[in-house]
């Protein structure tokens, strides 16, 4: 009877012990605030079939149907890659390769490969033998667009082709 008294007075302060561990490093740290500051970008969503990490995670690579959004911003594409900073805490760019189709807003394109540069807020969009894009019924066409996201204007680079169609009025 002793032995077994003196394994009940030894295991219940342990179990408590570890149970004021457990809890003092899990259960009772603040929940992180998960509301979106206003001032801080929207999150960057991806969906593929699949992904794999490469450099310690500084480069993803999404394959497979990839579908990437952004605020308002939509691009699909065959392989999405992803570099992040060394520290891993913010990206630095994301590049689109095959089949590449970018939406925002009622603005479309397509290309063969897109390059999002983050810290100069533009897309670099490919195509062979040309990229797209379109507003509305007006198309554009040439080897290279330069998408300025900040200024919502875009520049186009090498053998440009433009149907415009004239704006028709509205009734007064």
């Amino acid at each position: 009877m002793t032995s077994r008294h003196q394994r009940l007075i030894f295991c219940v302060p342990l179990i408590l012990v570890l149970f004021n561990l457990y809890t003092s490093l899990g259960f009772c740290q603040q929940a992180k605030n998960k509301t979106h500051q206003k001032d801080s970008p929207p999150p960057i969503e991806i969906t593929s079939d699949r992904m794999r990490s490469e450099n310690g995670g500084q480069k993803i690579i999404f394959s497979g149907n990839v579908a990437i959004t952004q605020g308002g911003m939509a691009i699909t594409s065959d392989i999405i890659e992803v570099y992040s900073t060394s520290n891993k805490k913010q990206t630095n760019e994301i590049v689109a390769i095959g089949n590449v189709e970018i939406s925002r807003g009622n603005k479309k394109a397509k290309g063969d490969r897109a390059v999002y540069l983050k810290h100069l807020q533009k897309i670099i969009l490919t195509g062979n033998p040309t990229a797209i894009a379109w507003e509305g019924d007006d198309i554009i066409e040439g080897r290279e667009m330069i998408f300025l996201m900040q200024k919502d204007r875009f520049v186009v680079n090498e053998r440009v082709h433009a149907k415009l169609f004239p704006k028709k009025k509205q009734p007064e």
